[in-house]
């Protein structure tokens, strides 16, 4: 089965490490599949040493349209010839598919917003639905919140399958190897460590844990916050824990390629997320090491943490809530070691990169021995495209 995967990403996000993870443990022999991307993107290097090939389209990355790079598009598919496309965050390539004749047509929903108010009138997601109708086949979203968001959109329930992110597990260090990540980072050795991992912008509610901190040091010196990634929120947000006189407490990371020595450090992962969230991979990530968590109940967070089993939820945007549900795990080590173990099974049974990959594998089939049952198993070119070529 031929699979071209097209990425409109420059730098190396979310979806890019989901592409390669998938891609990783996918069988070559069975799903031959290429990847599209902008010119000099960041993820190419990484495509490539998974041995797949890699096709560049000129023009500016990072947007989802791009009428100069319609042709580009249009060419490489009939080049290409696939059973299946798949499109994550490009309507650029899903039109080129649509006019190329592709059999199967499918693209990803990786974020989840607010509904708009006006995007809830009946005749609006009508017209909406009507409109993206002619240029997709199915769509993947990422999380229960993003198939909500579609069906706000106007997409039928029945062309829409969630498929749930899936990450790598990560390396457990042994105790020896904690401590001198530890001391690297001036962390006490009997300190209790929250941990965030997200991008440093306001959609992840950063404020909301440096809010919780400075309640939490009024009850304890012991706790640590570590907060991983980088983003515009980067000096405000070291500004914002020196005001609050809790600089000595958070360590800001910036961005890392590798959050593994990171990880093994935290005793406690939250995440705080305000404005979107779907599978957040950091929460999955913190699973497979068997952290416990304490996130925010907006967007697919719910999905990933059920309550009171492997974590806690918190109304979004109210960190007193978040600073009492840390506070409990902190003084009720008995609770925190079950949900240890229920979030290292919670990655176990869905989290995890090659159910992913089987889910998606699988969906990939049947919609493509669906459209070949019906006829389209060929990329019908125009006379005049096929001069072209």
């Amino acid at each position: 089965m031929k699979i071209v995967e097209v990425i409109s990403d420059t730098n190396i996000g979310g979806a890019g490490v989901l592409l390669c993870t998938r891609l990783k443990h996918s069988d070559p022999e069975k799903f031959q599949t290429a990847v599209i991307l902008p010119t000099d993107s960041k993820l190419k290097p990484r495509i490539e040493g998974l041995g797949r090939s890699v096709y560049e389209i000129p023009g500016k990355g990072d947007r989802s349209w791009s009428l100069e790079g319609l042709y580009g598009f249009m060419a490489l598919f009939f080049r290409l010839r696939p059973d299946l496309v798949n499109c994550h965050g490009s309507l650029t390539g899903r039109v080129a598919a649509t006019l190329c004749g592709i059999p199967t047509v499918v693209y990803t929903r990786h974020c989840a917003y607010p509904t708009k108010p006006w995007q809830k009138y009946k005749l609006v997601r009508a017209i909406m639905g009507i409109c993206q109708m002619p240029f997709y086949d199915h769509v993947i979203a990422v999380a229960d919140a993003a198939r909500q968001n579609l069906q706000d959109l106007g997409i039928p329930k029945k062309r829409i399958s969630v498929i749930i992110n899936g990450v790598e597990e990560l390396k457990k260090y042994a105790e020896e190897e904690k401590s001198a990540i530890r001391k690297k980072l001036g962390i006490p050795q009997d300190a209790f460590v929250i941990g965030i991992c997200a991008r440093l912008e306001a959609c992840k509610g950063h404020k909301d844990l440096l809010e919780a901190a400075r309640i939490l040091l009024h009850r304890s010196r012991r706790f640590r916050f570590l907060i991983i990634g980088g983003g515009s929120l980067f000096e405000q947000l070291k500004v914002e824990s020196r005001k609050k006189g809790i600089e000595p407490y958070v360590i800001f990371t910036d961005f890392v390629e590798d959050v593994t020595p990171y990880m093994n450090c935290m005793d406690l992962q939250v995440n705080c997320s305000v404005g979107t969230e779907t599978s957040s991979l950091a929460l999955s990530e913190g699973m497979s090491l068997g952290i416990p968590m304490v996130v925010s109940n907006y967007g697919g967070n719910p999905y990933m943490v059920r309550n009171g089993v492997n974590g806690y939820l918190f109304p979004a945007g109210q960190f007193e809530v978040l600073a009492e549900k840390i506070l409990f795990l902190f003084e009720h080590p008995s609770i925190y070691q079950k949900m240890s173990k229920q979030a290292r099974l919670r990655f176990l049974e869905e989290l995890n990169a090659r159910e992913m990959t089987r889910q998606t594998n699988a969906l990939y089939r049947s919609l493509i021995l669906s459209q070949k049952r019906k006829g389209r198993s060929q990329v019908s070119i125009s006379p005049i495209l096929r001069r072209r070529e």
